[in-house]
C-alpha cells in the first residue's frame, strides 16, 4: 500500500492524499505531548475498568485489614557473661568457647521445646499457653556486635504477649543459674549424703569406747600409746578424706562426661583417647610429686616449711606444662567445639581426671602407712589392742566428720556464689499491636491498587486492536479528513426516530455533530482540490460503523452549501436510505441498471432542499454481477450530468465484492471507521482491496469519536465560540463562495 500509486489517469497529486488515504511524503516523528495526551486519553477510555480494579484491590485490602486477627509484640533484653571457672587447666580450652558461640548455644536453649514446656508450666492460670504455641510465639535474637540478646514474643493480646516473655526471662535466668551450679551442686550433695553416714557411725564408736571403758575399768592409754593412736588417727582421717574426695570428683566427672556427651555425640570418649610420651610423663612426675608431698606432711612437716613450697612450686609448674601440651594435642587432633559450653567442659574434665590421678597416688601412700600403723598396734595386749581401736576409731570418726563438715560449709557457699551468667536489662512494661499494620496495609495495598489499575488499563488496551481517534490514524501515516463525535445512543435512536437520529445535519444546525459534518465537507474538498469530485462512494471495513450516517449527513451539508445533491443506495444487501426517507425502495438502482429506465422514476426529492435520494430497488441475488454491467458505468455518467455532486453508500469492504467495483467507477472515495471498533487489520485490509480495484481513496473518517479526552475539548470550544458569534444561520443563506468553488470542480 505504497502512495502515490498510478492506476490509469486516477493518480493523487501531491497537494492531496495519496491513493490508499496516508499523509504523502510525511514522516511522524515522536511527539511527547501528543503522546502524554494518548495516555491520558486511554485512562479516560479505560477509566471504568481502572476505577473497577482500584476499588476491588482497595476494598479487598479493608476486608483482609478489618478480619486481620490482632497480635501484640512485646519485648524483652538480657546480657549474657559467658563463665569464667577457675582452674589451672580452663584457659588451655578457651579457643573452644568464643562469646559468638555461646550466645549461639544460649539462643538455641531458648527456642527448645524443653525450655517452652518449663515456661507453659510457669505461665498463670489466666494465660494458659501450649509449649508449642510458646515456640511460635516467642523469637530470640543476638543484637549485633554485643552480648545481648533480645526476646521478642508475639501473641493475640498484650498481656499474654508481656506475660510470655518475662516468663520466658525468668525461666531461663533460673535455668542458667541450675546449669552453673549444677557441678558444685552434685559436689556438696555427696558431702552431704557421706556427712549423713559418718555422724550414726561417730555416735557409735564413742558409745562404744566409752562402755568398753566402764567394763575393764579402764581410763586411758599410757602416753606413748596414745601418741601412737593419735598419728594413727590423723593418717585414716587425711585417707577417708582422700576417699571421700575421690568418690565426689569421680561422681562430678560422671557428671561432666554425661555433660559432654550430650553436646557432641561420642566426644567424652574422644577426650579419653587423648594422650601422648609427654602427657603420661607429666602426669607421672604430677602424681610422684604429690605423693612426696603427703609423706613429707606425714612426717610432721609443716606446709610452710620450705621443702613443702618446694614441693608446691614443682606441682604448680608441672600442672602448667601439663595443660600446655594437652592444648597443644588437641589443636593437633582438630577438635571442633559443636556448642558454645564444650570447651569449659572438656577443661573440667582434664582437671578432675587429672586431680583423680593424684588423689589415687595419695590413697596409696597414706594406705601404706595405715598399714605399718596397724602392725605396730597389733603388738600391743588384747585389751590395750582393743582400746587403742576403739579410740582410734571414735578420733578418727570426729576428724572425718570436722573435714566433711568444712567442706560441705565450703561447697555452700561456692554454689550460693555462682550467680547467673544471665542478667536482666528490660523486662517487657508494653506490647504495641503489629498486625494488622494498616498504615503499611493501606500504602502497600493503595500501591498495588494502582499499579494493577494502570497494569489493566494497559493490557486491555494491548490486547485492544481497534482505533481510538484520528491521531492514532495519523500517526500511522492516514489522511484523516475529518472526525464524527459521538452523536446518540442506540437507545435514543429509536426514541427520537429515523430521520432525526442520522440526519443531524438536518435536524440540529448548531450542534457541535453538524459542525463536524461541515468540517468534513471541506477537508474533502482540500484533499481534492486539484481533481474532479464529483461521485463520492462512502464505505466502511465491516457493518455497523456508520457508513450510512455518514453518507447522508456529507449529502445533507453539500446540498446546504447550495449544490444539488443526489444520495444513492448501493447497500444491496442492508439498504436503509428508504426507511431513513419513509419512501419505498421500488423502483430503484437495481432496477435502473436493468431496465435502463427513466431515473425520474426511481429518484425523490427529501425534506432537504437540493437533496435527493435513489433508493437501492429490488434486491438482486448477485449484486456485485449487477454492478459490473455497462449500464452501471453509463447510468453514474448520466447522472453526473444532472446533479453536483453525487454521493454513494456502498456495502462493507470486508463483507463484499461490490465496494471496489464502485471504487472503481468513481472520483474517490471515503473509508468510514468506527473508534473503539473498528480494528488496525481490518482497515489495512480493506484499504488494500479499494486500491487492488483501482479506487481512489482521498482519506478516512473517524466516527462516534467520544465527547472526552482530548477530543471533547474541540466540541466544547466549538460550542463556547457559536453561541458567542453566531445564532442559527443556515449555510443556504451564507456567501455561496465555497460552494461556487466545490461547484466548478
Amino acid at each position: 500500500m505504497s502512495p502515490d500509486t498510478k492506476s490509469g489517469n486516477r493518480v493523487a497529486t501531491p497537494a492531496s492524499a495519496s491513493r490508499d488515504g496516508r499523509m504523502p511524503g510525511k514522516s511522524v516523528g515522536p511527539d511527547n505531548r501528543a503522546a502524554f495526551y494518548d495516555y491520558l486519553g486511554m485512562l479516560a477510555r479505560r477509566k471504568w475498568l481502572a476505577m473497577g480494579v482500584f476499588a476491588g484491590v482497595l476494598g479487598l485490602t479493608l476486608v483482609s485489614i478489618v478480619r486481620t486477627q490482632p497480635v501484640y509484640q512485646a519485648r524483652a533484653t538480657f546480657i549474657v557473661t559467658p563463665r569464667n571457672e577457675s582452674g589451672v587447666l580452663t584457659g588451655t580450652f578457651s579457643m573452644f568457647n568464643p562469646s559468638s558461640n555461646y550466645l549461639t548455644n544460649c539462643i538455641e536453649v531458648l527456642r527448645s521445646r524443653s525450655l517452652a514446656e518449663e515456661v507453659a508450666a510457669r505461665m498463670p492460670d489466666s494465660i494458659k499457653l501450649s509449649a508449642g504455641k510458646l515456640q511460635s510465639m516467642v523469637a530470640a535474637r543476638q543484637v549485633r556486635e554485643t552480648d545481648v540478646i533480645e526476646l521478642v514474643a508475639a501473641g493475640p493480646s498484650k498481656a499474654a504477649a508481656i506475660t510470655a516473655v518475662n516468663t520466658y526471662l525468668e525461666t531461663y535466668q533460673q535455668y542458667d543459674l541450675d546449669q552453673n551450679r549444677a557441678e558444685v551442686s552434685a559436689t556438696r550433695q555427696f558431702i552431704e549424703d557421706q556427712l549423713a553416714l559418718v555422724g550414726p557411725r561417730l555416735d557409735s564408736s564413742e558409745r562404744g569406747l566409752e562402755q568398753f571403758k566402764t567394763a575393764h575399768q579402764m581410763a586411758n592409754l599410757d602416753a606413748e600409746t596414745q601418741a601412737l593412736i593419735g598419728q594413727q588417727s590423723s593418717v585414716a582421717a587425711a585417707y577417708q578424706q582422700i576417699d571421700a574426695e575421690i568418690k565426689a570428683n569421680e561422681a562430678q566427672l560422671a557428671y561432666v562426661q554425661n555433660q559432654i556427651d550430650q553436646a557432641g555425640e561420642g566426644m567424652a570418649g574422644k577426650l579419653e583417647g587423648i594422650a601422648s610420651p609427654l602427657i603420661t610423663s607429666l602426669q607421672g612426675s604430677l602424681n610422684q610429686l604429690e605423693v612426696e608431698k603427703t609423706n613429707m606432711m606425714i612426717g610432721g612437716f609443716s606446709q610452710t616449711s620450705d621443702r613443702v613450697r618446694d614441693l608446691d612450686r614443682q606441682i604448680d609448674s608441672t600442672r602448667v606444662q601439663l595443660g600446655t601440651a594437652l592444648k597443644s594435642l588437641i589443636t593437633q587432633q582438630g577438635f571442633v567445639d559443636p556448642v558454645g559450653q564444650l570447651g569449659e567442659r572438656f577443661a573440667s574434665a582434664v582437671t578432675l581426671r587429672t586431680g583423680l590421678a593424684a588423689s589415687r597416688a595419695r590413697k596409696e601412700a597414706l594406705a601404706g602407712v595405715l598399714s605399718r600403723y596397724d602392725a605396730q598396734v597389733a603388738r600391743l595386749p588384747e585389751t590395750e589392742r582393743i582400746l587403742a581401736g576403739l579410740t582410734r576409731d571414735a578420733e578418727t570418726g570426729r576428724r572425718v566428720h570436722s573435714l566433711l563438715s568444712e567442706r560441705y560449709e565450703e561447697t555452700r557457699i561456692q554454689e550460693a556464689g555462682r550467680l547467673p551468667s544471665v542478667k536482666i536489662m528490660d523486662r517487657a512494661q508494653d506490647a504495641g499491636q503489629t498486625q494488622p499494620d494498616v498504615k503499611r496495609s493501606l500504602s502497600f495495598g493503595l500501591m498495588l491498587a494502582l499499579a494493577l489499575a494502570f497494569g489493566s488499563v494497559w493490557g486491555a488496551e494491548y490486547l485492544d486492536t481497534s482505533i481510538h481517534g484520528p491521531r492514532e490514524l495519523e500517526r500511522r501515516g492516514y489522511s484523516v479528513l475529518g472526525s464524527v463525535p459521538q452523536l446518540l445512543s442506540p437507545g435514543r435512536r429509536k426514541r427520537n426516530g429515523e430521520l432525526t437520529s442520522h440526519l443531524i445535519t438536518h435536524t440540529d444546525v448548531e450542534s457541535s455533530g453538524a459542525e463536524a459534518f461541515r468540517m468534513l465537507r471541506t477537508g474533502l474538498a482540500f484533499a481534492n482540490a486539484e481533481r474532479r469530485m464529483r461521485t463520492i462512494a462512502v464505505t466502511s471495513p465491516g457493518p455497523s460503523e456508520g457508513k450510512s450516517t455518514i453518507s447522508v449527513n456529507l449529502a445533507s451539508v453539500l446540498a446546504q452549501a447550495g449544490s444539488r445533491v443526489l444520495l444513492v443506495d448501493a447497500d444491496l444487501r442492508h439498504p436503509v436510505f428508504h426507511t431513513v426517507f419513509k419512501h419505498v425502495k421500488k423502483p430503484g438502482l437495481s432496477d435502473l441498471i436493468v431496465l435502463n429506465s427513466d431515473p425520474a422514476e426511481a429518484i425523490f426529492p427529501t425534506e432537504l432542499a437540493g437533496l435527493y435520494c435513489l433508493p437501492c430497488g429490488t434486491i438482486p441475488p448477485s449484486p456485485a454481477d449487477l454492478l459490473t454491467l455497462n449500464a452501471t458505468r453509463a447510468l453514474l455518467e448520466r447522472l453526473e450530468g444532472e446533479y453536483d455532486y453525487i454521493v454513494i453508500d456502498t456495502p462493507p469492504v470486508l463483507v463484499a465484492a461490490d465496494t471496489p467495483i464502485i471504487g472503481a467507477l468513481v472520483d474517490t472515495s471515503i473509508m468510514v471507521v468506527r473508534a473503539g471498533r473498528t480494528a488496525v487489520d481490518a482497515l489495512e485490509d480493506a484499504t488494500a482491496a479499494m486500491l487492488n480495484g483501482g479506487a481512489h481513496l482521498s482519506g478516512l473518517v473517524v466516527n462516534d469519536v467520544k465527547r472526552s479526552g482530548r477530543y471533547g475539548r474541540y466540541y466544547y470550544y466549538y460550542y463556547k465560540y457559536h453561541y458567542r458569534y453566531s445564532k442559527h444561520t443556515p449555510d443556504a443563506q451564507q456567501p455561496k463562495a465555497q460552494a461556487e468553488v466545490e461547484s466548478k470542480k
